[in-house]
């Protein structure tokens, strides 16, 4: 017997609005976005500065709730849960990636790691010291581990971002401009290892950019415009 039953997806918004403030001063940042993503998939999210990308990073990851339709992550209905809920689920199941980085300087690039996996309580010393180190090997700065963040590039430091992003093996990771600091080699080079990672583990990678890098090689790239969905290549 042939099983036609289809996999659930990693993320699916339902009939998203979101808006800010009231009367005349009302912004519509969103406006009725439906959008399903599968599990593995590589997704990069396009558009131009005040497009309303963030503001979709921010719903589809619990940080913001809309101001009307529904968010499912990874079965999970996140309007129907309180911030320990959705911060349990951040902390468990996703990665993020920032523009500028947001390391913390005093610390080194393995403590930068590491600390993160010992203050959310999900392994102990030895398993997230272990974690810390592999890695950081994984992104090929397990040499620089001892050095802090201003001791680093631009590129080394996005890359210790990324191994924090991935130590605690989240099911999905969001990326917003990740290569906005980055001068052109450098993001290409990190775009390859984004890749290279999304096809070895399988991890969910949601990518927002405005640059063409990106756009020109993710599986599948999806544009938003005055917080609208206007192109989708997988339909």
């Amino acid at each position: 017997m042939v099983n036609n039953i289809k996999e659930l997806p990693a993320i699916l918004l339902i009939d998203i609005h979101k808006s800010y403030g009231v009367n005349e001063s009302k912004v519509d940042a969103l406006k009725n976005i439906n959008l399903e993503i599968a599990k593995g998939e590589f997704l990069a999210l396009c558009g131009p500065s005040g497009s309303g990308k963030s503001t979709l990073l921010n719903i589809l990851s619990g940080i913001d709730k809309p101001s009307a339709g529904s968010t499912i992550f990874l079965d999970k209905a996140l309007n129907d849960l309180n911030e320990n809920q959705l911060s349990f689920i951040r902390s468990k199941h996703l990665g993020f990636i920032f523009q500028f980085f947001n390391l913390i300087p005093v610390l080194s690039a393995f403590d930068n790691v590491y600390y993160p996996l010992i203050l959310n309580g999900n392994y102990n010393k030895k398993e997230a010291k272990e974690r810390s180190l592999y890695y950081l090997d994984s992104v090929g700065i397990s040499h620089l581990g001892n050095r802090k963040p201003g001791q680093l590039s631009g590129g080394q430091q996005q890359r210790v971002a990324i191994a924090r992003a991935l130590a605690h093996n989240p099911e999905v990771v969001v990326a917003d401009e990740p290569t906005g600091n980055l001068d052109l080699a450098t993001g290409e080079a990190f775009l390859d290892l984004l890749m290279k990672i999304n096809e070895e583990t399988k991890t969910t990678f949601i990518v927002s950019t405005h640059s063409t890098q990106l756009k020109d090689r993710a599986k599948r790239v999806i544009e938003i415009k005055d917080g609208e969905l206007v192109y989708d290549s997988a339909q």
